[in-house]
């Protein structure tokens, strides 16, 4: 009995608390106590006096705010995006409400909630290119592929685009195809100074699939030296983790005559300070009973339309030298992530150059130098293809320096 007694009493007095500070007529105080209160992060406290504030002073915005700051703090966001949305409707102009608005977005944990209040921020002319990248990137969060696809290539060509910005700009674009189809062919043509005279011919075909937003691929590869041939089988898989971190993962199979009888590769990609990314990965080459292993490290830097980036392959060791590769990668976009000119200089052959890298096999000290360049381009909706040309030079065993010229030729088909 005393134990109700005394619980009845705290109910009491609680109440009698709670309605002395509703009675509260002044607005400016009810405001400044409400502040302080949320200062000192009691956020009900705070909340319980705005609420008074506005039934006395719907209008007093400045209370408004404060309110949802509060429900924010105690993670009433829909009650909060209510309040924003009476503000848009009323005063979208007053100090404060379009941060205010933008952050609300960002808070929603449900995509489909977040787009229908971006809908209400468009209907009030309130929605800004910070909110136009997040409603894309919505849009494929919540499996609308060809509106985020279509909203992403909008805002892509806008030149006010931040560098965090244009980067999810890119990866919405990339992550927004289904499926491809693509073939390739390159063509190498070498100098006298080659003990071989016939030029080479690598073709490939490929099939691209995108499982949500990971990309899985087949690819056969077929090199013709005229003297001799063979080809490679491979898989390849692109497993995204979050906006910041994806992977690249590869497993290839050959008769083992050109291409290693095993061929295994794997990076990891991690996106930094908004405007960089890092890879750190490694290729894993057999060949009958031996084994070779490259660590590669990159970093990539967006700026405006340009990519810059740079990769050094070391390794693997063979006949007491360790193979070595650098290179400077870039493009420029042109419209959008589909086309763009691309260029690359680089010194050494890299694992990742299958075609000639067996020529690093044979002589691992001797020294290599190459630049290409191309142009990546749409045609249509459905079509792209790639044109890129080549030279390289390398020391050979003889003494002598020879010269190679590679074009190549590729198709894409998006469905």
């Amino acid at each position: 009995m005393p134990q109700r007694i005394l619980f009845l009493f705290i109910i009491l007095f609680t109440a009698s608390a709670n309605a002395q500070e509703i009675t509260e007529t002044n607005t400016d105080s009810i405001y400044f106590k409400a502040l302080d209160l949320y200062k000192e992060t009691s956020y009900q406290q705070s909340l319980d006096y705005t609420n008074r504030g506005l039934e006395l002073a719907p209008d007093y915005h400045d209370i408004r705010i404060l309110r949802i700051r509060n429900r924010w703090a105690l993670e009433q966001i829909r009650l909060a995006g209510d309040d924003l949305i009476y503000l848009l409707q009323n005063v979208p102009d007053y100090p404060g409400v379009s941060e205010l608005a933008n952050r609300q977005v960002l808070l929603f944990k449900d995509s489909q909630r977040a787009l229908e209040f971006i809908n209400i921020l468009e209907e009030q002319q309130n929605s800004n290119l910070e909110v136009q990248v997040l409603k894309a990137s919505l849009y494929e969060k919540a499996g609308k592929k060809k509106e985020a696809r279509e909203l992403a290539l909008e805002l892509f060509s806008n030149r006010e685009l931040n560098n965090d910005q244009r980067y999810t700009i890119q990866n919405i674009l990339k992550r927004t195809i289904s499926n491809e189809i693509g073939f390739n062919y390159q063509y190498i043509n070498f100098s006298d100074d080659y003990s071989q005279s016939d030029s080479w011919n690598t073709f490939s075909g490929e099939y691209l699939h995108y499982f949500g937003r990971s990309a899985v691929i087949g690819r056969i590869t077929h090199l013709d030296r005229n003297y001799d041939s063979g080809s490679l089988y491979e898989i390849e898989a692109y497993p995204v983790f979050s906006d910041r971190v994806y992977a690249f993962v590869n497993l290839g199979l050959s008769n083992g005559t050109i291409y290693p009888d095993l061929r295994g590769s794997a990076s990891v990609f991690v996106n930094f300070l908004k405007s960089f990314e890092l890879e750190a990965g490694g290729r894993l080459l057999h060949f009958s009973e031996q084994d070779y292993f490259t660590g590669i490290a990159g970093l990539t830097y967006y700026t405006g339309k340009f990519y810059l980036n740079t990769r050094a392959f070391i390794g693997p060791e063979t006949l007491g030298q360790l193979v070595q590769n650098y290179q400077f990668n870039i493009r420029y976009y042109l419209k959008d992530t589909d086309n763009f000119i691309f260029g690359r200089l680089g010194s050494g052959i890299s694992p990742d150059e299958s075609t000639i890298f067996t020529q690093v096999q044979e002589n691992p000290g001797l020294d290599a130098y190459y630049l290409n360049f191309g142009l990546n381009k749409t045609l249509g909706a459905k079509h792209i293809i790639q044109v890129s040309g080549g030279f390289l030079q390398e020391d050979l065993s003889n003494g002598n320096t020879g010269n190679q010229l590679i074009a190549n030729l590729g198709y894409r088909f998006r469905f």
